[in-house]
């Protein structure tokens, strides 16, 4: 499901010359520009994917560990300025696969880490991650869980 768009989406600011589209000093930008705000709902699983599959948005354990907020909440702006709808759907759905053990993955402890850290920062609730030491086994076309 797309992230739904706030009651009044737009909030409009002042317009200024000299500023890149981020809004940062740049001499060579000499077109007025105007900022313009987005608010957007998000669930849990629109949160981890675009952080787990935006490209750039690069996160590392190190980031988890730390407890740097910030650096999750600006690959988090990053994302989404830079992930159209359909991607971040679709960036949701692996992501749960992925989070959930339904898609086996070398990504899974960092998402369920990940994971964690949405919850904690955002305040969005995520569904259970799998035990530890849980793996999947591929059964015909069924998906199994087998404890390791």
């Amino acid at each position: 499901m797309h992230g739904s768009l706030a009651a009044q989406p737009l909030t409009i600011g002042s317009v200024r010359t000299f500023v890149d589209v981020w809004g940062e000093p740049e001499v060579t930008e000499t077109a007025p520009r105007v900022a313009v705000q987005m608010t957007m709902h998000l669930s849990f699983a629109e949160i981890l994917g675009r952080l787990l599959f935006t490209p750039g948005a690069l996160l590392m354990r190190e980031d988890l560990e730390s407890g740097n907020e910030a650096k999750i909440v600006g690959c988090l702006w990053f994302a989404m300025a830079q992930t159209n709808l359909d991607a971040a759907e679709d960036f949701a759905d692996m992501a749960m696969d992925i989070y959930t053990g339904c898609r086996e993955s070398n990504l899974q402890d960092f998402a369920v880490r990940l994971g964690a850290a949405v919850t904690r920062i955002f305040g969005v609730t995520a569904p259970q991650p799998p035990a530890a030491g849980t793996a999947l086994a591929l059964s015909g076309s069924s998906t199994q869980r087998l404890a390791a």
